[in-house]
Parts: structure tokens; sequence; C-alpha cells
């Protein structure tokens, strides 16, 4: 049977030897990742690295934990209740795990026009966070569902929209958005952001299980000054820019 380069060079193709009439044949194969006890590093086969495979690690615990890259520890799930059954996992229940903090955004930055809508927006996403729950290695992923505004004049306003620029909505300056606040006063307002994560949580090798309840973050607040058009700083004047702002 012919036998190809590479196999040869691996050392996967058989041989034969003949003294006085006598023929020994004798074959080998090596395999990635199999062999008895564990090798010192790396090794390298047709160009592709290859990583050494424990041999007490075989359990779908470890492996999920070596595919998270984190270190694998046991869990005990929660007391059993009288019936036998198992409570739920809540949000108190995952304290240690803190989500990504949101950050608040406004167009424009740091003033606004009044009678006009001034545009407001959070930077966040559901994220995944890694630790420890009831003493084993789990995952908890924060979801935001709610985006609540406090608009510093009074006014406060909930959505379930992050909102962003009016460059990413593909509208004009000033046109309303999902979380957009027309200021009727000129002043100095504090404008403060918190987002509600909802979550879920897994430990190694099960699938995401919800948590019951909801976290809610604020973000660093905002400060911002409204006027009116005729007291507002602009980067072009009227000549440049006929229909710019107070023009």
């Amino acid at each position: 049977m012919a036998c190809s380069f590479e196999a040869n060079v691996a050392g996967q193709c058989a041989t034969a030897e003949s003294d006085t009439g006598a023929v020994e044949i004798e074959g080998s194969a090596v395999l990635p990742g199999s062999g008895g006890g564990n090798h010192d590093s790396d090794y390298d086969a047709d160009g592709v690295a290859y990583i050494p495979v424990d041999d007490e690690l075989d359990s779908v615990e470890e492996a999920w934990c070596d595919l998270q890259r984190i270190e694998c520890v046991p869990w005990t799930p929660p007391a059993e209740d009288a019936d036998g059954e198992t409570g739920p996992i809540t949000i108190s229940d995952i304290a240690s795990f803190r989500p990504q903090a949101p950050a608040a955004g406004m167009q424009p930055n740091q003033w606004m026009i009044v009678g006009l809508d001034t545009n407001f927006y959070a930077t966040t996403s559901a994220h995944v966070v890694d630790g420890t729950l009831f003493g084993g290695t789990a995952q908890v992923r924060f979801t935001p569902i709610a985006y609540n505004w406090d608009y510093g004049d009074g006014s406060t306003a909930t959505t379930s929209n992050p909102g962003k620029t009016w460059d990413k909505y593909r509208i004009t300056e000033f046109d309303p958005t999902p979380a957009s606040h027309v200021y009727e006063e000129p002043g100095n307002y504090t404008i403060t952001l918190a987002v509600t994560y909802a979550a879920e949580y897994r430990v190694a090798g099960s699938s995401w299980q919800n948590v019951v309840g909801t976290l809610t973050i604020i973000a660093p607040p905002l400060t911002a000054t409204a006027g009116h058009a005729t007291t507002v700083l602009v980067d072009q004047d009227c000549i440049a820019n006929p229909t710019g702002i107070g023009c």
C-alpha cells in the first residue's frame, strides 16, 4: 500500500525488513492528544499546535473550564427545601459578580439649546463576568433591559432602547430620539443614567439559567448648561454655515 510523504515523515507508515527469508512488519501511528501520561510542553504537528491532554482532566466540567480559560472548581448547589427541591438563584446570590459600569452620552456635548431636543444615549451591552458561585466556578451574563434617565429638571424617562448618536440614527441634529429631552429653562443641569440589568448564570458544562431579580447600576453623571440659541457657542458663523444654529 502506498504511503504519503506526510505520513512517512510522521512515522505512520508500516516498515518491513527481510533477513534470511523472515519478514517483520511493524507500524505506528501518533495521534494528537493521545498517549499515556502528561507531556512537559506543547508540540507541533503539520504546523498545528496541540495542547497536551491531562489524563486526569476528562470531565465535562473541567473541559468546559479549559475552554473558558478559567480555573475549574466544583460548585455546591443551594440547599434543598423540605420537598427536596433546590431554591432559585437570586440576584443576592451573585452579589460578587459586578457588571461593567455603563456610560451616558449626550449631544450636543455638555450644553443644550432651550426649546430643542437634546439627544441622550447609553453605552453598554450584554456581557459575561467570570467568578465563583457557591464555592465553584461559574459565569454570569448581564443584559441591560431598562435605561432610566433623570434629566435634572424634574423630568425622568425610562426606555428599553439605549439610544445612539444622531449620526448613527441618520437623522438631523436636534431631531427627537427615544431618550431625547427638551429643556424649557436656561441653567445648569446634572443628568443621571441608571441601567437595569437582568442576569443569567451557568456553572461548568451547564446551560444558562435565569437569576431571580434585577440589578441597577448608576453611570457617572453628566453636567451641562442650557441656554438660548443666541448665547450658544458654535464652531461656525452664519456666513460659513447659513443653516447653522441661530441663523
